[in-house]
């Protein structure tokens, strides 16, 4: 079983809120809200925050692991900084979407117009009711960043079952899960293997899940304090390291250097402290501890005390 995952951006809570409950079933509501759609056979989950703009972590993290995103355009009809700044942000990740307008407030070529320079000016126009039901999602298409032919999960929470023990939950980024895979956590102790017991999608149980699902995991041979600091589980076929090498896309509205800078970088799922340097044009990052890298990656460099733009840009990893 694969998904597709679908980020909800936008300034207006009750709006996107409205629009979420129209389309689809809340299923998780602790960090990042999940909605969970079933439609001709594929699972979508709809990812939102509420903690924008005061905090940008929540919205990078979403931008970081969908493969689709939804731009809710304003209903005042005008744009303020922190619609800019989620424009840039969908930009940094290369994200393919779609500009939804609500409710007959803004005309579509209007809102492309004022977007202009950003990625989703070249998004499509969609015009809806905000409680309307109707969508049409068989656009939205993986997103290709991923590591190719590889497992690898990105995991936010584990914490202990009774009677289950070890429980990770988590986004399948690549490859497949399946009961009994051997999983590696990133970063983690060098040889331990977490054996997978059980899966579960929306308390579901399943034999494996795809790209693109929200899972949870029953695992054996780990606690959850041996995953306290660990972010990623993979099939033990990436390479890790604790400095990035990287081709760097810097936002036309950014407006500071990052070279030389102690910035951070949202990697997929996790915004990770780092010591950005540049030597003979190339750019890299020293990182506090291991992630996986692989050629092609996507990532953004954030600037938290950035003031209203907080997206310096968007980069490629290199091997």
């Amino acid at each position: 079983m694969d998904g597709i995952c679908i980020g909800v951006f936008g300034t207006d809570q009750p709006a996107k809120a409205a629009f979420e409950a129209s389309v689809a079933k809340k299923s998780e509501a602790e960090g990042i809200a999940v909605y969970s759609r079933t439609e001709a056979g594929r699972r979508y989950s709809l990812l939102d925050t509420a903690d924008f703009p005061d905090r940008v972590q929540g919205y990078a993290r979403i931008a970081s692991l969908v493969d689709h995103a939804l731009y809710f355009y304003p209903k005042s009809g005008k744009l303020a900084p922190p619609d800019g700044e989620l424009a840039v942000l969908l930009g940094a990740f290369g994200l393919r979407g779609t500009i939804e307008v609500l409710d007959g407030t803004a005309i579509p070529q209007a809102a492309s117009a004022a977007l202009r320079g950003t990625a989703p000016a070249q998004y499509p126009v969609e015009e809806r009711q905000t409680s309307s039901s109707a969508i049409d999602l068989s656009g939205a298409k993986p997103r290709e960043d991923f590591p190719q032919g590889k497992t690898l999960i990105y995991i936010d929470r584990a914490f202990s079952v009774k009677g289950v023990g070890t429980v990770a939950l988590g986004f399948v980024l690549s490859g497949t899960v399946s009961v009994h895979s051997q999983l590696r956590a990133i970063p983690g102790a060098e040889g331990v293997r977490a054996d997978v017991k059980g899966i579960q999608v929306n308390d579901v149980d399943f034999d494996s899940a795809g790209r693109g699902v929200r899972v949870g995991l029953s695992l054996r041979g780990v606690e959850p304090k041996d995953l306290e600091r660990s972010h990623w589980l993979d099939d033990g076929s990436l390479q890790v390291s604790d400095t990035i090498s990287f081709d760097f896309q810097l936002s036309q509205f950014y407006r500071q250097e990052v070279a030389s800078r102690e910035l951070h970088v949202q990697l997929p799922g996790e915004m990770v402290p780092a010591k950005i340097t540049k030597s003979e044009g190339k750019m890299s990052a020293k990182l506090p501890w291991q992630v996986p890298v692989w050629d092609g990656g996507r990532g953004a460099v954030v600037d938290l005390n950035g003031g209203p733009l907080r997206i310096a840009g968007g980069f490629s990893l290199k091997l």
